[in-house]
């Protein structure tokens, strides 16, 4: 429906929920927000949690929300290599970057012009009330219009959830899905796995094979993609091997090779 139908049928909700007990069920983690008292949520047919909007943010979200908002007379023009003047840019930008980076080891999130928005891990929390003080205190040097923290959204404690579930569901099920690797092969590799070593690649020079690191993304309904992986190096020497599935064996699948799952603990450099 359109913005302006559900506006008022919001209204409706909140208008007949009072002395009533009214169960919504819905897929905007927005509607849920705002209309529920306690929120329940669902992922692989199974009830993951129950709380309030404040408790579940809390426990499931990735932590808090800072909003950083620059006023408009600290912006300069930045020429382009033809000397012609581009779009104009914020010197106090890379300046307010760099506070974040040095003193709460985080990179911004969104960033604009105008803006830049950072994701905050919880366990950041006991350095924020002195962190927000010094920034407060700075914010004419750094051209800050407005600060603002909060607690992150629904909707990520709902793909936090969503993942979980995966992940749980895909090693019970031993689901595997196809890694296109930059060599131009294919590779079954574990749901979720992060750290994949790559059968058939032993060598003289690499005698432990090579693995890759792979990323992964949400879509809209939690579920998660590839989308994508670093380049391939050698297996560390302290990676335990003993449980590498043999090629000689059922190693290969529809999509080919099976991949074999490298512990991230037993990985010196992760990403």
């Amino acid at each position: 429906m359109d913005p302006i139908t559900r506006r008022h049928v919001w209204d409706i909700i909140e208008e007949a929920k009072k002395g009533r007990a009214i169960v919504l069920t819905t897929h905007s983690m927005e509607e849920a927000d705002i209309l529920s008292d306690r929120i329940a949520i669902m992922a692989k047919g199974r009830l993951r949690c129950i709380g309030t909007s404040i408790r579940l943010k809390s426990k499931f979200g990735t932590g808090y929300i800072a909003n950083v908002n620059f006023s408009g007379n600290g912006h300069a023009q930045s020429p382009n290599i033809n000397g012609d003047a581009e779009a104009p840019v914020n010197p106090n930008i890379e300046s307010v970057k760099s506070f974040f980076k040095e003193r709460l080891d985080v990179d911004p999130k969104e960033e604009s012009r105008t803006f830049l928005t950072f994701v905050i891990p919880h366990e950041k929390e006991p350095l924020l009330t002195r962190f927000f003080g010094e920034l407060q205190d700075r914010e004419r040097e750094f051209g800050i219009s407005d600060i603002q923290l909060g607690l992150t959204t629904l909707e990520e404690v709902f793909l936090n959830i969503a993942k979980q579930a995966e992940l749980e569901s895909s090693t019970a099920e031993g689901t595997l899905v196809t890694l296109n690797l930059s060599s131009g092969a294919s590779i079954q590799i574990p749901k979720g796995a992060r750290f994949v070593g790559i059968p058939g690649t032993e060598t003289e020079e690499h005698p432990r094979g090579v693995m890759v690191e792979v990323f992964w993304d949400q879509d809209d309904n939690g579920t998660l993609c590839v989308s994508g992986h670093s380049d391939e190096t050698p297996v560390p020497a302290n990676v335990e091997l003993t449980r590498r599935p043999s090629l000689s064996r059922r190693a290969v699948g529809r999509g080919g090779p099976v991949g074999y799952v490298i512990d991230e603990n037993q990985v010196p450099t992760t990403r």
